[in-house]
């Protein structure tokens, strides 16, 4: 395997040949106009509707006097469980297999979404949350096992790319809006259980998809339906670029997520009428970026331009800490932004460039197990800084400090990611 990703760095586009013969990306697509990849897509988008809903997590278990120092573990417990349930998941998931992984998700998130409004004690917030992360899990392992299957060879950053606006539109959208009905419900719950039917569509659009991922799955050379062995496994770990990848990816997650659960108290103290505001103004910046600079993003290094954001991310996120009013801040929030939508897209298109055809999906994988640990981290450390009387900008100074660390992490990517000379195809 060493031998091949040494291969692989000695191409212009950072994709090695031999792995990729007689590959799907090459002998199936050559466009992202397909159903598959629409289906995929439209998939991710109805998933992420009912995870942006909880970005104000913690102000509900606040509400139902849940004691402090239960509210960081129980705001964890949904990530934990998709990152003790992604690793495994990672090697036994393949093409042939994803989108029945990916119907059985569905169901769990639905039926976890329905019981929030029921779910009032430590207990039963606690199982709940681990049937959340239970469908969470399943749903989005599946999701990228099929998705790197169906990705053009030239428009691969152009797909994650359009893929990653799958959770930045709900995210934009879903914060703002919940805050508006919520006083018209019965209870705050009930915000979490009206994403339950949002899911349901998904079931539709994985029925033709399951038809083509099997008859593309019998097609395949055998190695891309083997589970990896664990020397396989090792040997990976140690390719160049994909651990530090791994790390950099941890770290930028650990610290968006302080942001994500954390600035909405950061807002309201600065008088925000709408603390939502903060996301929409971020997520518009991020999916400007992306639609206007589509095609661009596959002339990049994606490991120097994720670096280069990681960087800007360090000295921008304590500055969150100055904002003199929601005006400020929001206005910084069009930077992060910009910032998070160049490098999270680039992430996985670097990780792409560096594996062997047959591990892609399993390398993307374990960048989704970075970013389920990220998103226990954060919170557990938000919630152990605030438990232990420290105010809120000191939570964003230590944003910046793991932003730096990954941007000095990938800092070896960069040689093994060269830009492209031309634009994709197609």
């Amino acid at each position: 395997m060493n031998q091949d990703v040494s291969q692989d760095m000695s191409q212009d586009m950072g994709e090695n040949p031999s792995a990729d013969t007689g590959g799907p990306t090459e002998q199936g697509p050559q466009s992202l106009a397909t159903y598959e990849f629409s289906a995929l897509c439209s998939v991710s988008l109805l998933c992420f509707c009912n995870l942006a809903i909880f970005y104000g997590f913690y102000n509900y278990l606040q509400q139902l006097d849940i004691p402090a120092g239960w509210r960081g573990p129980l705001l964890a417990l949904e990530p934990l469980t998709a990152l003790a349930l992604r690793p495994w998941l990672s090697t036994v998931l393949n093409l042939s297999n994803s989108v029945r992984a990916m119907r059985v998700g569905v169901g769990l998130a639905v039926l976890a979404l329905l019981s929030y409004p029921f779910a009032t004690s430590i207990p039963a917030i606690a199982v709940v949350r681990v049937v959340h992360g239970a469908g969470y899990v399943l749903l989005a392992s599946g999701l990228i096992a099929a998705f790197t299957h169906f990705l053009p060879r030239g428009q691969v950053a152009q797909g994650f790319g359009i893929l990653s606006l799958t959770s930045l539109l709900p995210s934009a959208l879903m914060p703002p809006f919940v805050e508006a009905v919520t006083p018209h419900l019965p209870g705050p719950g009930y915000a979490y259980a009206m994403a339950a039917p949002l899911m349901l569509p998904a079931l539709l659009l994985l029925a033709p998809l399951g038809r083509k991922a099997r008859a593309m799955a019998a097609a395949l050379p055998p190695e891309h339906s083997q589970r990896p062995t664990w020397s396989e496994l090792r040997a990976n770990l140690r390719s160049p670029g994909v651990l530090p990848l791994l790390l950099g990816q941890l770290g930028m997650l650990t610290g968006h997520t302080i942001v994500y659960f954390f600035i909405k108290g950061w807002s309201l103290s600065l008088g925000a009428g709408n603390p939502g505001l903060f996301f929409t103004c971020a997520n518009i910046a991020t999916i400007g970026l992306r639609v206007l600079g589509m095609r661009l993003l596959d002339r990049l290094n994606p490991g120097r331009a994720t670096g280069l954001a990681l960087f800007f991310l360090a000295v921008l996120v304590p500055c969150f800490a100055l904002a003199g009013g929601p005006l400020s801040l929001n206005g910084m929030a069009v930077l992060y932004g910009l910032a998070l939508g160049l490098g999270m897209p680039l992430f996985n298109a670097a990780m792409y460039r560096v594996s062997p055809a047959h591990l892609r999906g399993l390398n993307t994988n374990l960048l989704l197990v970075a970013l389920d640990a990220g998103f226990i981290l954060g919170p557990m450390i938000g919630g152990a800084v605030l438990a232990e009387g420290m105010p809120l900008q000191d939570l964003f100074v230590l944003c910046g400090g793991l932003f730096l660390l990954s941007g000095l992490a990938l800092l070896p990517v960069a040689r093994l990611t060269p830009a492209r000379n031309a634009l994709p195809k197609g």
